[in-house]
């Protein structure tokens, strides 16, 4: 490799004149600057503005990804709901009413598909009713679908008219 340098030397530059030579050097120490900034320099300053421009929307796509991972992660680890047919949420329904003294005051309670069931309640204590609807979401995750609730003369007491699901049925 050294050899071949200097072959290179000998044969394209010890071999022009000395002026040539002075006119090269001045040109490159001209030129090599102005490449420099224009090819090194210049788009990277360019490059910085930009970054520091769109630096902050990364920042924020950054922290709603995060907080999209954290939701993935948390219904990853979120048990998958039982979904129990309308005689099956019927049944529980009857067996937690009788448990809140409550299956006496239920009138009609008919089964809707897939997994549904009309009810209808003559009258009951608002607070009493309450109750049991939060048991009914926490320990067999049946909800209220519609509702309609009358308030009826005596203090506190309503008769109601309810649909309760249990899963994602519409």
């Amino acid at each position: 490799m050294n050899t071949r340098l200097k072959t290179l030397r000998l044969q394209h530059w010890d071999n022009r004149p000395q002026h040539e030579r002075r006119a090269i050097l001045v040109g490159a120490s001209l030129l090599l600057p102005l490449l420099a900034y224009f090819l090194l320099w210049q788009p990277a300053h360019d490059a910085v503005g930009k970054l520091r421009e769109k630096l902050p929307q990364l920042r924020l796509q950054t922290e709603q990804m995060h907080k999209a991972g954290m939701q993935v992660e948390e219904m990853r680890h979120r048990p998958q709901l039982a979904v129990m047919d309308a005689l099956a949420v019927k049944a529980a329904i009857e067996e937690s009413a009788s448990r809140h003294q409550l299956r006496d005051a239920l009138t009609t309670i008919v089964p809707q598909e897939p997994n549904g069931v009309r009810l209808t309640v003559t009258s009951v204590a608002f607070e009493k009713w309450l109750i049991w609807l939060r048991d009914l979401q926490t320990s067999q995750h049946i909800r209220v679908d519609s509702v309609a609730i009358t308030q009826l003369a005596e203090p506190g007491m309503v008769a109601i008219r309810a649909t309760l699901t249990n899963g994602n049925a519409p």
